[in-house]
């Protein structure tokens, strides 16, 4: 599939709403509240790895120094991932904070905080995925450990 340039994007947009200017903003703030909702997600993940590891991780730590590294790295990577979210994600830029302009240049900048909040989701989403997996890993370790001494 061809992949078309945000200045494109954005005359198809106005285009296609026949230059209602709420209609294209309200598209573009439906893909951000997308966004905002999976970036929710994905703090609600890490919460919750945050919050076991309070009750586990010095169980999981004690099992060998493998685990310990594994879960010190994935709870690591975790606050990385919650961070960015934070920060690229649901920080709060409001389009009408713009000075006044055509609704070419509203969309392009409107487009333009949407890819990069994407690209921050996608970051964040690849910290969170290594994050948990280390995290599931050293958990792995603790079972092995456990089942080897009965």
């Amino acid at each position: 599939m061809e992949t078309v340039t945000r200045e494109q994007e954005a005359d198809h947009l106005i285009q296609l709403y026949g230059g209602d200017a709420g209609k294209v903003t309200g598209r573009i703030e439906g893909q951000l509240a997308i966004l905002a909702g999976r970036a929710q997600t994905m703090l609600s993940l890490a919460g919750i790895t945050i919050t076991v590891t309070g009750f586990s991780g010095a169980n999981i730590a004690r099992s060998g120094k493998l685990a310990a590294w594994l879960i010190v790295g994935g709870l690591s990577f975790v606050l990385a991932a919650a961070s960015l979210t934070f920060l690229g994600i649901l920080r709060v830029r409001w389009t009408s904070q713009l000075p006044p302009c055509s609704l070419r240049q509203t969309t392009l900048h409107a487009l333009e905080m949407r890819d990069q909040k994407t690209n921050a989701y996608s970051r964040a989403l690849a910290l969170l995925i290594v994050g948990l997996c280390m995290y599931v890993a050293s958990v792995g370790l603790l079972l092995v450990g456990s089942a080897s001494h009965p």
